[in-house]
């Protein structure tokens, strides 16, 4: 996640969002960021707070979940 020195004088907001996939953990997040970057513009960065996954009868993972933070900088808060 990005720390205050990373945007001198700017404003970030963290939002909560679950990804998933059927995939990996990892496209789960690459979803959770591509499906934000639609509607939420200067993403910054992304915190893995936690993952989960079902299972199959089989026993397989069947869903991959991840509960992640997206921060991205409020628009006009650059150089306040």
């Amino acid at each position: 996640m990005p720390h205050h020195e990373d945007v001198p004088g700017g404003v970030v907001k963290i939002t909560e969002l679950v990804g998933s996939s059927t995939e990996s953990f990892s496209d789960a997040v690459r979803r959770a960021v591509k499906a934000a970057s639609r509607s939420i513009r200067n993403i910054r960065g992304v915190e893995v707070v936690s993952s989960t996954a079902d299972v199959g009868e089989n026993g397989e993972l069947s869903l991959y979940k991840v509960n992640v933070k997206i921060a991205f900088l409020v628009e006009g808060t650059e150089n306040i």
